[in-house]
């Protein structure tokens, strides 16, 4: 029995509890972190915004938008990995930006400036590669930051909690919204697992003997979890220079058309620190931790639509992108969705790359979606995300360049590839 007046003992707290309650204190934490920065970058901009007050109009403009690429650049490089992938992908948007705005961005976090640079040394958003001499070859040996896995996991958790909220007002569109969000979540947080990436880069050796491109070979016995050991490629000193930019467009584009038509490979992360072309004229790329797989239907589904927007065939483009839906549509939705597909890819067709605007594109396809309740599943926005990260290099170095009928023969093939195997089966 009790004795009187004693209270009984408290019991420890459950575990599971305990990890709940460090996981929120620290997601406020953070969260006063991020607002901290955001608040420092407002006072730098306005700091600048008087400072050049007195000079003449357009020199104003030019100091007053590369200080600020310059203040961006390290205020994401302080709050961390996932921050520092925005900046990477805006770095490549000098069709959306200004270039020196972009500059900043790019020497700052897609070349890792903003980090600091040791000898011998690259520093990413999310791993260092040393250059190093392993078993007589001239080796990159990348490892995770220590506190790389923790930062993201936080504001990654940070990024789906706003998304849960975002997605209450939008009722039908709120599911998949958080669905396609938490895909693209995973594949940022699976930068981290160098042992996924070792199988990626694998995976897209095979693209070397049908392009003139180089990605570094996986040296298995030196390569493990805490460290992936690859073959070295040399860098471009002095900067990034292309001896025939259209050519180098041309290349880059085919590149990405055979990793998503025939290898399955989406490289997400294709910023100007992840490519680059070498004195005989081929690319390299380098850093395949940002990047997803897509499973033989999504990848058929893919090609058509594409096919079908080369060629100027909405009812292709139509069929495939309801195929790829999350969810089943109405009949009625599905008609209103075909007829508004024909004015989309009737508006586009043909357009060489200084007219066409992926970015417009596939603003007006999700809108159409979303008025149609035709959502695509995760998996087919991450070609497309893949296709964004590039389009502002190629339109820089060729804006004549045409992306749909460059992608048709690619594409055909596939198709071909797939079918052959599936008679073989």
């Amino acid at each position: 029995m009790r004795s009187a007046g004693r209270r009984p003992a408290r019991r420890p707290a459950r575990p599971e509890r305990r990890s709940a309650v460090r996981q929120a204190v620290r997601a406020v934490v953070r969260s006063g972190q991020i607002a901290a920065v955001l608040c420092g970058v407002a006072v730098s901009l306005a700091r600048s915004l008087v400072r050049h007050a007195g000079r003449g109009r357009r020199d104003r403009r030019d100091r007053i938008v590369r200080e600020a690429g310059g203040v961006v650049s390290a205020a994401l490089w302080r709050l961390g990995p996932a921050f520092i992938k925005v900046g990477q992908m805006l770095s490549s948007r000098r069709d959306l930006f200004a270039a020196a705005f972009c500059e900043e961005l790019e020497t700052g976090l897609a070349r890792g400036r903003a980090g600091g640079v040791r000898a011998g040394v690259e520093v990413g958003s999310v791993a260092a590669v040393e250059r190093r001499r392993v078993g007589g070859v001239d080796a990159a040996v990348k490892t995770i930051h220590p506190t790389a896995a923790e930062l993201l996991r936080v504001d990654l958790g940070l990024i789906m909690a706003m998304t849960r909220l975002a997605g209450v007002p939008l009722r039908r569109s709120g599911p998949t919204l958080r669905r396609v969000v938490r895909e693209m979540c995973e594949s940022v947080r699976r930068q981290t697992d160098l042992v996924a990436e070792a199988e990626t880069l694998r995976l897209l050796e095979d693209l070397e003997s049908a392009l003139p491109v180089v990605f570094p070979r996986v040296l298995a016995g030196d390569s493990g979890p805490d460290a992936l050991t690859m073959t070295w490629i040399p860098g471009q000193p002095g900067g990034r220079r292309f001896a025939n930019p259209r050519r180098t467009a041309k290349r880059l584009v085919l590149t990405v058309y055979e990793m998503l038509f025939i290898t399955g490979v989406v490289h997400c992360d294709l910023h100007p620190g992840n490519w680059w072309e070498l004195p005989d004229g081929r690319l390299a790329i380098v850093d395949a931790g940002f990047a997803y797989e897509l499973d033989e239907e999504m990848r058929t589904h893919f090609a058509e639509f594409f096919l079908g927007m080369s060629s100027g065939n909405a009812e292709v483009c139509a069929t495939h992108a309801l195929a790829a839906a999350a969810e089943h549509v109405s009949p009625e939705d599905e008609k209103a969705f075909r007829r508004d597909m024909e004015g989309l890819i009737g508006s586009t067709t043909g357009l060489t790359a200084g007219d066409f605007s992926l970015t417009g594109f596939a603003a007006r396809f999700f809108a159409i979606q979303r008025r149609h309740r035709a959502y695509s599943r995760a998996e087919f926005v991450f070609p497309l995300m893949a296709l964004l990260a590039i389009e502002g290099q190629v339109k820089q170095l060729d804006p004549k360049i045409n992306f749909q009928s460059l992608a048709g023969p690619v594409v055909l093939r596939s198709i071909v590839a797939r079918a052959r195997a599936g008679r073989a089966r």
